[in-house]
């Protein structure tokens, strides 16, 4: 719902009608009785984002988790490794399959039976974030309630280094299946989803790899390896140490960590009037003339730039304010993320 002119007259309160029900039915005047007095209803200044908790390695079940809350936005992330044949095209690339849900209470619009419209908006930027030109541009929903964007395993230009996946070159690489789950949905779910991203692939920890005679590569992850066949001839592999004849051994030099060759995060604005609401809830963005998504990488320098859509145009200067709190947002979000995936937190 557009802004309603300077000189409109605001709808009379009466006592019969309380806060909220006069925000349900004047939702712009009461917006605007905030916004006069410098202020949004959740008590923030209009350029002041949300308070950020993030928390890595919440699930004891994954490679690398995170749970991340901006607001009352909250966003699951976990990743499973698991060892593939690496493409014949990308020969010494692993790959990056990402998957995107939300839960049926997470959002207002949520309708059984298919995903809210900008779930495949969310992967196909997340995609282009963590994967770059390795993203595959338009990475529909899939079953209703999913947003997947196919695995790549070439490619360049994003977050995400591919190479440092790789475990023997033509032989084996690592499949990370990284899903993200969005829990509730009010306001700016890109940013949060992109974080959690981000946090839980620098959780991830990779297991050693084990290599058999016979070319099998397996991860090392205690009881659930398979176990080495005994009694073949001694000979080996290379790249393989220690173990007997015919068993398996230790593969030298597999990555241990996914390599991530810049960090990536988002801020969105909104343009309501004459400000702009940086960080908006889901109503703001109701009310919202229009949004814009700003990502930027640890260097400042801009990643990708999204309007949804809008009544309005955001004009030069516009965008310049919402990249300068973008770059604001992304060293104090960092220095989060850094302290949340120190030892002992």
């Amino acid at each position: 719902m557009a802004a309603p002119a300077a000189g409109a007259a605001a709808a009379p309160v009466t006592d019969d009608v309380d806060a909220e029900a006069f925000k349900r039915l004047y939702p712009d005047q009461y917006y605007q009785r905030f916004l006069a007095e410098g202020v949004r209803p959740d008590g923030r200044p209009i350029g002041r984002a949300r308070a950020v908790t993030i928390g890595a390695g919440t699930i004891t079940t994954a490679d690398g988790s995170a749970l991340v809350k901006v607001g009352r936005t909250t966003v699951l992330a976990g990743v499973r490794l698991e060892i593939m044949r690496p493409d014949e095209t990308a020969p010494a690339a692993g790959a990056l399959v990402l998957n995107v849900e939300m839960a049926p209470f997470s959002s207002a619009d949520y309708r059984p039976g298919r995903a809210p419209d900008h779930v495949s908006a969310v992967v196909e930027k997340l995609s282009s974030a963590l994967l770059g030109s390795a993203a595959a541009p338009g990475a529909g929903a899939a079953a209703g309630t999913a947003g997947a964007a196919p695995e790549r395993g070439g490619g360049g230009g994003g977050a995400v280094q591919l190479g440092s996946l790789c475990i023997a070159e033509g032989k084996a690489a690592w499949r990370a299946l990284l899903d993200v789950y969005v829990l509730d949905a009010d306001g700016c779910v890109l940013d949060a989803a992109l974080l959690a991203a981000v946090a839980t692939l620098r959780d991830t920890r990779i297991p050693a790899v084990r290599n058999t005679r016979e070319g099998q590569y397996y991860a090392a992850r205690g009881a659930s390896a398979p176990a080495a066949e005994e009694g073949k001839e001694a000979g080996g592999g290379g790249g393989r140490k220690g173990g007997k004849a015919g068993e398996a051994g230790l593969v030298e030099g597999a990555p241990t960590a996914v390599g991530l060759g810049r960090l990536p995060l988002a801020l969105t604005c909104c343009l309501y009037g004459k400000h702009v609401l940086v960080d908006p809830t889901a109503d703001e963005e109701r009310l919202a003339e229009c949004g814009v998504t700003v990502v930027v990488d640890s260097a400042g320098q801009l990643q990708g730039l999204y309007k949804a859509g809008g009544r309005v145009l955001a004009d030069t200067a516009t965008l310049v304010r919402c990249t300068e709190a973008a770059r604001l947002r992304h060293r104090e979000l960092s220095a989060m993320l850094e302290a949340s995936l120190a030892p002992g937190q």
